[in-house]
């Protein structure tokens, strides 16, 4: 697993790095002077500190949530959450380091004639500096684990691979990305060690320098390893001419395969794939501020959660035409042809169970419901679409809701740790896991067709991208899509193999 995925944890790691080391430069830039300053004000020191500390107790996946609608998806609103995240380390540290200077220390400097500014440079941040060296390995560390979670907005980084392997429970994933980044939270806090003995106070000067030398190299290795960074990033980025996203669930990343390869077979454009996005309004938010080109959405998610519009009809064509309407008017982007499934959501049980309770529809399983636990991913149990909806409709109410993530639900029912879990009814693991859906019989469940959709600006530029993205249309039906995403779930092909084997076997390239 791991070597099949070389070149891909390679790229990840790269980014990892990246977004690592520059949010921990800028954190030391904005805390050391602001540490310097509170010990000069020190009556505002425990406010500052205090905020300081009180933004780090926010989960760093709600601060980056909070932040996409102000700033976008990508690395911006990442490298801002991981900067505030070690903020707290260095501030506290500069600030005691230096208040806790031996006052006759600097009384002596005092009284040799010596300016404010020079005790600083010259008694007190020497004195102090082991400590401030401490508080910046501290944030080192904590903030290379927190950038996994920069893989949920497109910013890359190895939680992408972890969050893929949550979303298809392959632990196999999951390693590919833990591994990398804990070395490389070893790796920081070797090299801030050397940092900090060769700043101790007391260090003899032969000992020091040796120290001294070493941090040196680190210090250039990192450099160099940073210099390099970006400037791959940038010649990579300088060749994309396109960015195609997706969510973060298999369909769409097969889907995203699917079209990069097309492009990218008949045209002389430059691909950038930023996919595997958490949650569907932060593809959305990219998509209107121009961060993602192309994306595959669909026609019930379009409808309700964007247009926030009623469902005119149950006919999938009637919600599509109006769908595509709104979205031009409203956004300029583009509806293409419809891929030709429609993956909407369901309530799922265990076939066994289903014949047991004799359970054929949501209206059966109404008054049996207080008895069982529902599984559900986040956002479903938030959707007027989704499980608001089914409460206002049937009634519903099941005696305990577990928020999961999508990749373990299945497994969680399997295993008779859910008794019912909400689920796309494209996905593979429903029949491979001895699953039934029940008929939602109050149509409460809009279509959702998929639909590839791309921005007005870009399809003006690029009018050759229409026909390309259309090749889909009408080629995946719901059983078709629903095998495809078993060739990754169940039988962990990837998601590039089993879209490159699909448009091989239709004859697309």
């Amino acid at each position: 697993m791991f070597a099949s995925r070389l070149p891909e944890v390679g790229s990840l790691l790269i980014e990892h790095v990246y977004l690592s080391f520059l949010s921990i430069i800028i954190a030391i830039l904005v805390a050391v002077p602001l540490g310097i300053f509170l010990t000069r004000h020190k009556k505002a020191a425990d406010i500052i500190i205090g905020i300081t500390a009180a933004l780090q107790t926010i989960p760093s996946l709600a601060l980056l949530v909070f932040l996409v609608p102000f700033i976008g998806t990508g690395k911006p609103p990442a490298i801002i959450a991981l900067t505030i995240y070690g903020l707290l380390p260095i501030l506290r540290n500069t600030y005691l380091g230096i208040i806790n200077v031996n006052s006759s220390t600097v009384e002596a400097g005092i009284g040799m004639g010596m300016t404010s500014r020079q005790v600083l440079w010259k008694i007190e941040l020497p004195l102090a500096l082991n400590v401030i060296m401490g508080g910046i390995r501290t944030a080192a560390v904590m903030v290379v684990g927190v950038a996994t979670i920069a893989g949920l907005i497109g910013a890359g980084g190895l939680g992408d691979l972890i969050f893929r392997g949550l979303q298809t429970y392959n632990s196999g994933l999951i390693l590919a990305g833990a591994l990398p980044s804990a070395l490389i939270a070893i790796l920081f806090d070797l090299i801030l060690k050397r940092f900090e003995q060769a700043a101790k106070p007391g260090v003899k000067r032969k000992k020091r320098s040796k120290s001294r030398k070493w941090t040196a190299i680190a210090i250039a290795t990192v450099l160099m390893i940073t210099g390099i960074t970006v400037g791959i990033m940038k010649v990579v980025n300088s060749k994309h001419t396109i960015v195609i996203t997706g969510k973060s669930f298999t369909e769409q990343e097969i889907l995203v395969y699917m079209y990069k390869e097309l492009i990218e077979d008949r045209t002389n454009l430059k691909v950038d794939k930023q996919s595997f996005i958490s949650g569907s309004a932060a593809v959305f938010q990219g998509l209107k501020k121009g961060d993602y080109d192309i994306s595959v959405e669909y026609t019930g998610t379009g409808l309700i959660n964007y247009l926030k519009e009623d469902i005119p009809s149950t006919d999938p064509d009637d919600v599509y035409e109006l769908v595509k309407k709104r979205f031009k008017e409203k956004y300029n982007i583009i509806w293409l042809d419809p891929i030709g499934f429609n993956n909407t959501y369901s309530l799922t049980i265990r076939e066994e169970d289903a014949e047991k309770w004799k359970i054929k529809t949501i209206s059966d399983l109404t008054e049996k419901a207080p008895e069982l636990t529902l599984a559900s991913e986040p956002e479903f149990l938030e959707r007027e679409d989704g499980y608001l909806g089914l409460k206002k409709a049937y009634g519903i109410d099941f005696g305990k809701v577990q928020t999961m993530d999508s990749g373990i639900i299945y497994s969680a029912a399997k295993n008779h740790k859910a008794d019912v879990i909400d689920a796309y009814t494209t996905d593979g693991r429903i029949p491979a896991f001895g699953l039934q859906v029940l008929e939602d019989d109050k149509q409460v469940f809009p279509p959702y067709n998929a639909v590839p959709i791309v921005r007005g600006e870009i399809l003006s530029k690029h009018p050759e991208l229409k026909e390309i993205l259309n090749l889909l249309a009408g080629k995946i039906n719901d059983k078709t899509m629903q095998k495809l995403n078993a060739e990754v779930d169940i039988n962990r092909k990837t998601y590039k193999e089993v879209a490159h084997q699909f448009l091989v076997d239709e004859g697309l390239i």
